[in-house]
């Protein structure tokens, strides 16, 4: 092979796939055919091999820039049997705490030299399927779950992808029954100190809005107000526990119903900022004042809550900590190979903090 055919096949080929026509993707064995050499030869020729000599390295490498070639990473991963990317199941991104996190994954991930690919499943666990089986065929080393729903719906699925080597980190939820580990705030706790906040504050008829049932956070968080009832010598009764989907208008409607019946409540435990900023909504409508009458303490989304603009308890959950944390440990578990039993879960430190100028934030 001389350098002149060399070159009049580049010229050529350069052409082939730059006068504005689609074609195929360039693959190795495109460049091997042009420069009449093997796949092998242009692969090792890429990787910078030994015995493959300088001139043809060159050569490759000039033809590979010129066309454009791209390596399939894919294709790579199953050869290395390491992809570097991790999956991050997220339930809603219009919820701070999650975008929060999500930033600290991609901070940690990228710091380690791995990308993330990051998928949202609205808390459908059909959705969660979906995406669970995409990061199983794209080969994905490691998955960041914030499991939909509280069914095991999912669970044989997920079982099966970590008996085949895919490592799980759950995060800011625990997944019951699986052995994964977590990295979350004490959601009991949490609740507990945000309940005992407004009772120390002479609220005694404290209201929990918000789902409570499926996912373990939301027991937890249910559990933990109860606790702090109870401690403090306060009834529980059942008529202030408001199922609320995380919907402004689902939970703006159903407070402005509560008024309608004449229920007394002069605090609000909210599991969420959306579900928050609707009851916020329907007690302002009412021309009640917060914190005067109803005052209000909710979990950790409060760029939305601010926008009611009076002041509020908020339990800063430390989103950014929980996404690396999580992230440091998955990176962990792929490149020591060592099984979770040698992990410890984490919990972050939480806080409740009280909110009273729009620019002061968490």
């Amino acid at each position: 092979m001389t350098r002149t055919s060399v070159r009049g096949q580049k010229k050529s080929a350069v052409k082939h796939v730059t006068n504005g026509k689609l074609y195929k993707r360039v693959t190795l064995k495109d460049i091997a055919q042009l420069l009449s050499v093997t796949v092998a030869t242009v692969s090792k020729a890429l990787r910078d091999s030994s015995d493959i000599s300088p001139e043809t390295k060159r050569l490759v490498r000039k033809l590979s820039d010129e066309l454009g070639y791209r390596p399939n990473l894919l294709a790579k991963s199953l050869i290395n049997n390491k992809s570097k990317m991790l999956g991050v199941l997220v339930p809603d991104l219009r919820i701070s705490f999650f975008s929060e996190a999500v930033r600290g994954m991609y901070e940690e991930a990228e710091k380690k030299g791995y990308e993330c690919v990051f998928l949202v499943h609205n808390e459908l666990e059909t959705k969660e399927r979906q995406k669970l089986e995409f990061l199983y065929d794209i080969h994905a080393d490691g998955i960041l779950l914030n499991a939909a729903g509280g069914s095991k719906y999912n669970y044989p699925l997920i079982t099966r992808m970590a008996q085949e080597g895919i490592r799980f980190v759950c995060w800011d939820r625990s997944l019951k029954g699986v052995g994964f580990k977590s990295v979350k705030i004490d959601d009991v706790e949490a609740s507990y100190q945000l309940t005992s906040k407004l009772i120390k504050e002479g609220r005694k008829r404290i209201l929990f809005l918000g789902p409570h049932t499926g996912i373990p956070l939301l027991r937890d968080r249910f559990n933990g107000y109860k606790i702090a009832l109870k401690e403090n010598g306060l009834p529980y009764r059942p008529e202030l526990v408001i199922q609320s989907f995380r919907s402004i208008d689902d939970s703006y409607n159903k407070i402005l119903s509560l008024f309608s019946q004449k229920l007394e409540f002069d605090a609000v435990v909210s599991i969420g900022g959306w579900i928050t900023y609707g009851a916020g909504k329907a007690i302002l409508k009412m021309n009640k004042s917060i914190p005067n009458d109803v005052a209000i303490g909710e979990f950790g989304d409060n760029d939305i809550v601010y926008k009611l603009g009076v002041p509020f308890y908020t339990v800063v959950q430390q989103p950014v900590e929980i996404g690396k944390g999580a992230t440091d440990m998955l990176i962990k578990m792929i490149e020591t190979g060592e099984p979770d039993e040698k992990f410890d879960d984490i919990i972050i430190e939480s806080e409740i903090v009280e909110r009273r100028v729009l620019t002061t934030r968490c």
